[in-house]
């Protein structure tokens, strides 16, 4: 049987040439996008599962009076490993960039900086050293194989020594395979946390990351409730509650710990993947079931001859099967076609491997295997239940619910796609708005490159000797970008008790800080040269003015740890994180003890002969600080990464858009021929009669108008749910107004009526004659 079900299949494909294209080519493209994203939520699920410990592994994460810090505490790892034998290892984990050095070769290179126990948490396998004692020392680092080749070529690497910064010489006691691209975290060497000094590494400042390994039958939960109050109990000087909880390692990357995460965008993804595949499926279910009148008396004969209702759906659906089979080999070679287009969309490194991976080759197959069963279904039970003695006399296929069932089916698909047009749109609404939002600082037009000691030595020869190039307007520094502020401390301020402080986001800044970044003195002045005492005050911003509660806020007594002074400034309130979160208290110092952190030097230039400019900073950083080579970014670049991920997600979801609307207009294009075909001779009677080209075009259209005029009534609801989940991780957010529902409609009924034009213009154009002579 299967044989003659196959041989009937691949002559019904050949008799019908434009329907199994239209099919076959459907069918293909769903599986195909289906396939892509389904490659993208393997990468996102598969995060950081190659590490062997990965459910006994927890993250350090405090609780500040409702909001979450994802650093912690510098102390507070040897003091959980230390008093809590529930915890087998810990490792602090602090990421930075370093200027590595040996011989000719000298980059920055992005390493971590961990505890000994840091590769007994996680599998990072050594191909060269001892993973136990790699890190015993203060004077060792270890390399991915990636920069050992990089700064060693064919040299055997241990042994070696490198420079880092210029002062520390390190020796390589191992080599790490590379890390997988599908790892939290991204380094290229470790390096021992020891090298931050005895002060730093004992202090209860949050300025690192800690994981620590639990004992297989230890239950987190339990954990938790004994550790909650740890950083309370040793610092003691804050009056905060602050409560410390383990976050599961293995949660961290698809989890937020706000309540939502990327893992709303791998069930949003999937929902996608999903409805490309029904939108293909329904076009399959429409043109069979349209077809049904041609294929009437050939399930009539089968049924007078013999055959059970279960044989008849035993054919339809192995017809369906293999038409999904055959479009399976064009899918592959589409997912093959466009998968480095989509790797560098997605950002990711995707690849399928048909031969080595049987999680890719199962995964096609129960694709396939799904889109057959899904598109035969409703035609095989509708095909199946025809009357052999009916179908014989009049090829008659049953009723209008075949017909009512096919509409519903169209309006689903176009709901769908209505759906995914309008969230798109809405996404690029709000990466418009991002671009365009004031920000509270000029981001245009400023140079960043890192803050080397010989230059902070001679800063303000250095920085007199740029200003005389006419096309550098303003040189400053400061040890935070102004889009990635995130340094906290803590502080209190006139009328509190020092053991009542607050921890404050805070920014240690050179003179003009402000002008280089054109923002807004609220109240006050900014800080000053003349004045000798600016060095130990302080310019808050308004959140933080706020925040104290006072009618002004200048002249009150403010510090930072022992570091008394006044407030002389309001800054106006500016975005210092991405637009996801909201404007946080932030303070501004000038003081001598924090020059040890400033890190960033920001040069602010007119647009005019960039190059050269930039060519005139490197010069001056070159003669300044010879030992280290230059290296700079855009501020701008800076704000773009903050987006980026929002930036791959927009453009995806305009892609799978366009892909689910073009599905639904080829299974409208075939439909609209099949119906035309029909109507053939009521056309001709129509025209014969004197109907204009215009009317008939309006009699053939208007079903189909009719139909998405209803998808749309659905899908504008379902769209401004999925428009709330999308916006929800925004606290600034665009406004979304009724047009772009509007436009999104327009939009669905133009391509929907040029779609039909296609048939119903060829229709009205053919002699009548000639289709009655036909009929």
């Amino acid at each position: 049987m299967m044989k003659n079900y196959l041989t009937i299949a691949l002559r019904n494909i050949k008799k019908h040439k434009t329907y199994s294209f239209i099919n076959i080519f459907g069918l293909a493209i769903g599986i195909a996008a289906c396939s892509l994203i389904l490659l993208w939520v393997q990468d996102e699920l598969s995060y950081d599962h190659y590490h062997k410990n990965l459910r006994n592994i927890g993250k350090a994460v405090l609780n500040v009076e409702g909001k979450y810090w994802d650093s912690s505490n510098w102390a507070l790892a040897p003091i959980l490993k230390k008093d809590y034998p529930e915890i087998e290892k810990a490792s602090r984990y602090a990421a930075r960039t370093r200027l590595l050095y040996y011989e000719q070769n000298r980059f920055y290179e992005q390493g971590a900086f961990v505890d000994q126990d840091f590769l007994e948490i996680f599998t990072y396998p050594l191909v060269a050293g001892n993973p136990k004692t790699a890190l015993a020392t203060d004077q060792s680092i270890i390399l991915t194989r990636e920069l050992a080749t990089k700064y060693f070529a064919s040299e055997n690497p241990l042994g070696k020594v490198i420079t880092m910064d210029n002062k520390t010489e390190l020796t390589v006691t191992g080599i790490i395979e590379n890390v997988p691209s599908n790892s939290t975290f991204q380094f290229s060497f470790l390096a021992p946390v020891q090298l931050f000094g005895e002060r730093k590494l004992n202090s209860w400042a949050v300025e690192s990351e800690s994981y620590y390994l639990l004992r297989a039958d230890m239950e987190l939960e339990e954990l938790n409730k004994k550790i909650s109050a740890v950083v309370m109990k040793y610092d003691k000087r804050t009056e905060q509650n602050i409560v410390l909880f383990l976050q599961p390692y293995e949660r961290l990357h698809l989890y937020s710990l706000s309540g939502s995460g990327p893992i709303v965008y791998v069930y949003l993804f999937s929902a996608i993947a999903f409805l490309i595949l029904l939108i293909a499926c329904i076009n399959f279910m429409n043109l069979a079931t349209a077809r049904a009148t041609q294929r009437a008396r050939e399930i009539g004969i089968r049924k007078v001859v013999g055959a059970a209702k279960i044989n008849v759906i035993r054919q339809f659906f192995s017809e369906s099967i293999i038409l999904s089979f055959v479009a399976l080999i064009f899918a592959i070679v589409l997912v093959y076609l466009f998968l480095p287009a989509f790797s560098t969309l997605a950002g990711k490194q995707l690849s399928l491997n048909l031969f080595g991976s049987v999680s890719h080759i199962g995964g096609l197959i129960v694709i396939t295997l799904l889109t057959g069963l899904i598109s035969g279904s409703y035609p095989s039970i509708v095909l199946s239940s025809f009357n052999p003695i009916n179908v014989l006399k009049t090829a008659n296929t049953g009723g209008s619910s075949k017909s009512l069932l096919r509409r519903i089916l169209v309006v689903s698909q176009f709901c769908a796609a209505i759906v995914l047009i309008i969230s798109t749109m809405v996404i690029y609404k709000q990466l418009d708005y991002i671009r365009s939002k004031n920000l509270g600082f000029n981001r245009e037009h400023v140079v960043v490159f890192p803050l080397y000691d010989s230059i902070w030595q001679n800063f303000e020869s250095f920085k007199s000797e740029l200003k005389r190039d006419r096309h550098i307007i303003h040189v400053t520094t400061a040890n935070n970008i102004p889009t990635r502020i995130g340094n906290i401390n803590p502080v209190y301020w006139e009328g509190q008790s020092k053991e009542d402080y607050r921890t404050i986001n805070f920014v240690a800044v050179e003179y003009d800080y402000f002008d280089t970044f054109e923002m807004t003195i609220a109240e006050g002045r900014q800080f000053s040269k003349d004045f000798s005492t600016d060095r130990q005050n302080y310019i808050v911003n308004e959140a933080l003015a706020d925040l104290m509660g006072f009618d002004s806020v200048i002249g009150k007594m403010f510090s930072i740890w022992e570091n008394e002074g006044q407030i002389i400034g309001v800054v106006k309130n500016f975005h210092s994180r991405s637009l996801h979160d909201e404007i946080v208290p932030v303070v501004f110092t000038c003081s001598p003890d924090w020059y040890w952190s400033l890190s960033r030097v920001f040069v602010k230039i007119k647009p005019e002969n960039i190059s050269e400019t930039l060519t005139s900073i490197e010069n001056t950083a070159t003669k300044f600080a010879p030992d280290y080579p230059f290296t700079y970014s855009f501020l701008d670049e800076h704000f773009e990464r903050l987006y980026r991920g929002d930036q791959q997600i927009g453009t995806t979801f305009k892609y799978f858009s366009m892909i689910a609307i073009f599905i639904s207009c080829l299974g409208l294009f075939g439909l609209a021929a099949f119906m035309v075909g029909q109507r053939t001779k009521e056309i001709g009677i129509r025209r014969v009669l004197g109907a204009s080209r215009s009317y008939i075009m309006m009699i053939l259209s208007r079903e189909f108008i009719i139909l998405i005029a209803v998808s749309n009534i659905i899908a504008w609801p379902l769209a401004y749910l999925v428009i709330n989940e999308l916006m929800a991780s925004y606290a600034y957010r665009a406004e979304i107004s009724v047009l772009i529902f509007i436009v999104a409609s327009v939009l669905t009924f133009l391509l929907t009526f040029l779609t039909i034009s296609m048939q119903t213009v060829k229709a009205t154009r053919a002699n009548p004659v000639d289709a009655l002579r036909y009929e």
